[in-house]
């Protein structure tokens, strides 16, 4: 796996998700999961009225993918952010990967759930406090899903490439220098 427990340990640190906030999506798990089905009509809806994305979806698997997106989003109010949790992120990358998934349709389905599932705390959820605590952990819950998912890209570019962790690190955060040519 490429996350160690050193990187997801700095990522909770860095971005707060705690068990804190795990508790609290276990809170209002009552008042959301009941509206994701239909989130995810509304996300495949739109992922099939895209040219890019609507090649992936194929009639035949439309219902199983969606039981899939349904059981992953209700896993994020389920509370447990442990070693499971984690895996399971990565065979869902993994899995992207095996399909030929490009991130950007990662990026893209990750950016509509942050605002489409804040918007059915808020309106589902109706102590305002608790609301807006929710969709604070949501979002930071989303964030790391996303890290964790896009780290499948990276560990399937570094094995096709034969690079190194740090190597890839390194190409990373190399600075371009300006050419002061004669």
């Amino acid at each position: 796996m490429g996350i160690s427990d050193t990187d997801f340990a700095t990522f909770c640190n860095i971005s707060g998700f705690g068990s804190a906030e795990a508790e609290i999506l276990s809170r209002v798990a009552k008042q959301v999961i009941p509206h994701i089905p239909e989130l995810t009509d509304r996300f495949y809806e739109i992922l099939a009225r895209d040219e890019l994305t609507a090649p992936y979806l194929r009639q035949s698997s439309l219902a199983l993918l969606k039981n899939t997106h349904i059981d992953w989003m209700t896993e994020l109010f389920c509370g447990n952010l442990d070693e499971e949790f984690i895996s399971r992120q990565t065979r869902i990358g993994e899995t992207h990967v095996r399909f030929r998934i490009p991130p950007i349709f990662v990026a893209a389905s990750m950016s509509f759930l942050r605002a489409a599932l804040p918007a059915v705390i808020l309106q589902k959820v109706p102590d305002r406090s608790e609301a807006s605590r929710a969709v604070a952990a949501l979002l930071r819950l989303l964030d790391l899903c996303h890290y964790l998912l896009d780290s499948s890209y990276n560990d399937a570019l570094m094995d096709n490439l034969g690079v190194s962790p740090a190597l890839l690190v390194r190409l990373r955060t190399v600075v371009a220098r300006p050419y002061l040519g004669a």
